[in-house]
């Protein structure tokens, strides 16, 4: 047994800092400053869960100007000093438009979009009602077009913008479950790299305007709550102040590309291309299918216990 907590140990060990190295690899090869002064944030989905912690991470690194759209507004004791809150469903393309205007006459321009929102069910695809299908495809997909349709002409114009998509590991192998959400995750990666290309190659990319997809595996929010992680070695669950962390240190040093985590998220991308029956002895073998098995059937998102539940 004491063998066994040893191999562990130095397995996570290992793990840990190979990811630290692959950091500091691209952060020296990128290596441009987030203007603490001269950018503003915005945020999707930045009332809880991961959104949160991404707005608690900007504030902790003085980033003076940073805006939440969420569709529940944290309590006004909850809410981080220093954040304009905005009430938006990121669904409806005309409610962004119109607060953008605002945003632009009341901050100014925003150069940094985090397009973070998302919800989740548990449902298989026959259970799912039209409504929320709709409702998740538009939430963990296509309100990340509407975001960036808005605001991404006024960073060309600056020549100074910066898109991060937070996705989903999940969007490269999706468990049973999950139709919509997955088929969305997957999604905003295609956008994420079809966008970056439309603003031209990283090596030789004018615009100013750079990108930036993240892809976590299960946080620990309620909005997988109830979920069977098959592996904590392999696929252990990831606090939402680490991935806050990691995304903020990303945007600071400029860096582009692709973010996994934890470490096997490297290796999905690659995983799809393999023969199918090895495909579907990993899924076997991981359980991933049987752990959705326990996960709710409402649409999930992160923890409303301290939020106003009124629509946008």
């Amino acid at each position: 047994m004491h063998f066994k907590a040893v191999a562990k140990s130095e397995i996570r060990k290992s793990i840990v800092a190979i990811n630290r190295s692959i950091d500091v690899i691209h952060d020296c090869i990128i290596g441009t400053v987030l203007e603490k002064h001269q950018d503003i944030v915005l945020v999707t989905g930045g009332g809880s869960g991961l959104g949160r912690e991404i707005v608690r991470e900007l504030k902790a690194r003085h980033i003076p100007k940073v805006i939440v759209f969420d569709i529940n507004i944290p309590n006004e004791n909850s809410q981080i000093p220093g954040v304009h809150y905005f009430k938006c469903d990121i669904s409806d393309k005309e409610k962004i438009q119109k607060l953008s205007e605002k945003i632009q006459s009341e901050i100014g321009i925003v150069t940094v979009v985090i397009n973070n929102a998302g919800i989740a069910s548990g449902k298989s695809l026959l259970e799912l009602s039209f409504e929320e299908i709709d409702k998740m495809v538009k939430v963990n997909m296509l309100s990340s077009f509407y975001m960036v349709k808005t605001f991404l002409p006024n960073m060309l114009l600056m020549k100074r913008g910066y898109i991060v998509s937070v996705a989903s590991v999940l969007g490269y192998m999706t468990p049973s479950r999950l139709t919509a959400y997955g088929a969305a995750k997957s999604g905003m990666i295609a956008f994420h790299e079809s966008l970056s290309y439309e603003l031209g190659p990283p090596l030789g990319n004018d615009t100013g305007v750079k990108t930036l997809l993240v892809c976590p595996g299960q946080l620990k929010t309620p909005m997988f709550k109830g979920v069977n992680t098959p592996s904590n070695i392999l696929a252990p669950e990831l606090e939402p102040s680490y991935v806050a962390q990691k995304i903020v240190r990303a945007i600071e040093c400029g860096r582009r590309g692709e973010i996994q985590m934890p470490f096997y998220g490297h290796f999905l991308p690659l995983f799809r291309a393999l023969p199918w029956p090895i495909t579907q002895f990993a899924r076997l073998l991981s359980g991933m299918d049987e752990s959705m098995t326990t996960f709710g059937h409402n649409l999930g998102r992160a923890d409303s216990k301290d939020i106003t539940n009124d629509q946008a």
